[in-house]
């Protein structure tokens, strides 16, 4: 589940959190030629509850996920923690 790679032209990375119960999500935006030496334009974090659907959603729905975190806003000083649940079978 260890990840550090380029999703959609976003810098993506995770790994299963400390705590031991969420998986930190990190995207960070960098400029087209911009030295990777340099700060990103924006660096956005989420913990995902580490779940069964919350491990699928890493490894099998990254690029949506990584689009996802790219477009929220979220307040300086906020952790957030997305919890994903699969929809009951019918």
């Amino acid at each position: 589940m260890d990840t550090d790679t380029w999703v959609s032209g976003y810098k993506a990375r995770s790994f299963p959190w400390v705590d031991g119960k969420t998986i930190y999500f990190n995207v960070q935006c960098y400029l087209p030629g911009q030295s990777l030496s340099q700060p990103p334009v924006w660096d956005k974090t989420v913990y995902i509850t580490d779940n069964a659907a919350g491990r699928n959603m890493v490894a099998n729905f990254a690029h949506s996920l990584t689009e996802y975190i790219a477009n929220l806003e979220i307040p300086a000083g906020r952790k957030i923690i997305l919890t994903v649940e699969r929809s009951p079978k019918i």
